[in-house]
Parts: structure tokens; C-alpha cells; sequence
């Protein structure tokens, strides 16, 4: 009898037991479900702010710079020797082709040319003289040969220095402005060939850029390129492709691009430092939306867009940029905006605060809706 009684206690402490332990269990996940319930009603919405995208034109650029030089220009030296009587031309000064620069001592060269001239005429007359009269030869051949060969020496000579004497007018050879004047009044000049004017032409000038050998394809003569400057900020002039190079350097792997600008109005100085944004290629009403709201990571670009205050990840193929905006080639839905601040971090489908979903973003997308239209 005391046998079974112990069993029966046995019995009853192992259910009570079993109970407690139920009960605990029981108790430990209704904590844990009360702590996920907790946590999913205080979900943070991360505020963002948003932008929606845009159709507009966008152009492909080769942006590098240039310094501007002369098209036409030419060193004027002198080609006789002499005292340099006077100066025509003075620094900064426009002239024309044939304009009088300078004078060197004329009166030796035109001594030089009337003997010339008279030694011609001289030669010339005894040769008249000696031509056949009525088919008699009235001297030899050979001496009637002697006076031609002297005629055309003489008249030679006259030449060479009628040349001289036009030679003591310094000249300019082209239409331009007297960039530098490298001589003065009163001194002799001994030897030919000295520097003395520099004339620049500055109706059209030339820089040169070079360009990778990828973008050889994409160049094309007559091609748009834009130049702004820095020293005058407030410039911004176009220039055209005017040459291209056959050649690429095969240690650079780049060729010569010769642009053109017009200068009519003299605004350019050769010697200017010029940016250059070279057109490669455009295209029209593509879609666009700000380069803020790009994630690049490891060759791939990633934007999340907002829907129903739902942050969605959307990986996208990318285009040409142009002025903080991007081309988008990813379809994108017109009514979901890009976000552009606060995407950095985001998972896809969290929960966000638009801040600048107002009526100011709406009227601006609506905007730029009616004006694709």
C-alpha cells in the first residue's frame, strides 16, 4: 500500500512538472511574439527627397583645352642691307597686305638701278644695231650672239635690282595687326634676314587639341566644339573642326584636331588658354534624371525609386550626362520619382518620408510633362 502511494506522488510531481514547463514555453513565445510585434510597429520611415525624371535633348562631350594661335601669321625680315631710315608701323597697329612697315635707305639701290638701266639699254641698242639690214649680215654670228647673251644679262641685272630697290620698303605680306616690332629708327642694318615685325591675323584663329584614338570614329570636319575661358568667365564662343589628322601617335594613342574660330569681332588674342567641349554625339528626347540620384558600385548603377512611400531598388543601364543630368535607358515609370537625397543606405521596400513631396514637386513634374507634350 505505501508502495502504490509513493508511485501515485511520483506521478503527480512529474505532471506538475511537465505543467510548469509548458507553461514556460508558452510564456517565452508569446514574449517573443510580443517583442516582433513591437518591433514592426516601430518600423523607421527614413526621410528622402525626391525627383522626378525628365525628356530632354542630351549631347556626348570630349571635354580638354587648348591654347589659341594664329591661323595666318608671318616674321617679317629684311631682305636688304642699310640704315633704317623710318618706322611705319607700330605694335598693336592693324595693317593690309602692302601697307608700308618701314623704310631702309634707298639712294645707293637707286644708283645701283640706273646703271643696271643703263647698261641694258646700252646692250640692247648695240644689238638693234647689229640685226641683219635687207638679209646682209653685217657682223659674225658668233659676236651677234656675244651682244644677245649681253642683253639678257643686263636686263638681269636690271631686275635684280629693281627688286633691291623695292626691297628698302618693308612690306606686309598679309592683312593683320603688328603683334611685335623688333627694330628702331636710325639703326643700320648690316646683315639680311633680321626679325623685325611679327604681323598676326586675327579675323580667324586656331586651337589644337588632341583626342584619344577611341573617338577617332566621331570626329567628323565641321563638327561643333564650344570653348570657354577662364580669364573671361563670362565668354563662351564656338569653334568647328576644321582638320583632322591621318596619323595617330602609336606611343600616346592619340590624334591632332585642328579647330577654327572666328574672330571678326578681335575678342580673341592669340596666346588665350581655352576649355574645350568637343560634340560627339546628341540625341533627342530621352529620358533623364539627376546624376545625384545614381549609386555606382563596382560597374553598376542603382537608383530606388519612390512608390507608395516605398522605397524600390532599380538597377538601370546609364547614357550620355549632361549639366547634373544623366540618361536613363532603363524604362522608368513616370509617376514614380527618383530619390536624390538619403538613397545612400536604403534597402529595397523601406519605408521612407518624402520631404519634398508638395505641391511645388508636383506642379514641376507636371511641367515637365506639359512641355514634352
Amino acid at each position: 500500500m505505501s508502495l502504490q502511494k509513493s508511485l501515485n506522488q511520483i506521478l503527480l510531481t512529474l505532471s506538475l512538472l511537465a505543467l510548469i514547463a509548458c507553461s514556460g514555453e508558452e510564456g517565452q513565445l508569446s514574449r517573443t511574439e510580443q517583442k516582433d510585434n513591437k518591433e514592426k510597429k516601430q518600423e523607421f520611415a527614413i526621410p528622402v527627397e525626391v525627383t522626378f525624371s525628365k525628356v530632354g535633348d542630351v549631347a556626348k562631350y570630349y571635354q580638354t583645352t587648348a591654347v589659341l594661335e594664329a591661323e595666318q601669321e608671318s616674321k617679317v625680315v629684311n631682305e636688304v642691307t642699310g640704315m633704317l631710315e623710318s618706322i611705319h608701323a607700330q605694335e598693336g597697329q592693324k595693317v593690309k597686305a602692302g601697307d608700308l612697315l618701314a623704310q631702309i635707305d634707298p639712294q645707293s639701290y637707286e644708283l645701283d638701278y640706273e646703271r643696271a638701266k643703263i647698261d641694258y639699254m646700252s646692250a640692247n641698242s648695240e644689238y638693234q644695231r647689229s640685226q641683219p639690214i635687207d638679209g646682209e649680215q653685217l657682223i659674225s654670228e658668233k659676236d651677234l650672239d656675244k651682244l644677245r647673251f649681253r642683253v639678257q644679262t643686263t636686263e638681269n641685272q636690271l631686275a635684280l635690282a629693281q627688286i633691291k630697290l623695292r626691297n628698302t620698303k618693308v612690306v606686309s605680306p598679309i592683312d593683320g595687326v603688328v603683334a611685335q616690332r623688333s627694330v628702331k629708327a636710325h639703326n643700320m642694318l648690316s646683315n639680311v634676314g633680321n626679325d623685325m615685325f611679327h604681323i598676326v591675323s586675327l579675323n580667324s584663329l586656331i586651337g589644337i587639341v588632341y583626342l584619344p584614338e577611341s573617338e577617332l570614329n566621331q570626329v567628323k570636319v565641321g563638327q561643333i566644339a564650344k570653348l570657354s575661358f577662364p580669364a573671361e568667365p563670362s565668354l563662351s564662343l564656338e569653334a568647328k573642326v576644321l582638320r583632322i589628322a591621318p596619323l595617330v601617335d602609336s606611343q600616346l594613342g592619340t590624334f591632332k584636331v585642328t579647330l577654327t574660330i572666328d574672330n571678326q569681332s578681335g575678342t580673341l588674342k592669340p596666346g588665350m588658354f581655352a576649355r574645350v567641349a568637343l560634340l560627339l554625339d546628341s540625341k533627342q528626347a530621352v529620358t533623364m534624371i539627376p546624376e545625384s540620384a545614381v549609386i555606382k558600385k563596382d560597374g553598376n548603377a542603382t537608383v530606388f525609386t519612390a512608390n507608395d512611400n516605398r522605397a524600390k531598388k532599380l538597377d538601370v543601364k546609364l547614357g550620355y550626362s549632361q549639366d547634373g543630368w544623366i540618361e536613363v535607358i532603363t524604362p522608368l515609370a513616370s509617376d514614380d520619382g527618383v530619390i536624390t537625397v538619403g538613397q545612400h543606405g536604403l534597402k529595397d521596400n523601406a519605408l521612407i518620408n518624402v520631404l519634398n513631396k508638395d505641391k511645388s514637386a508636383a506642379l514641376s513634374h507636371s511641367d515637365d510633362n506639359s512641355q514634352q507634350l
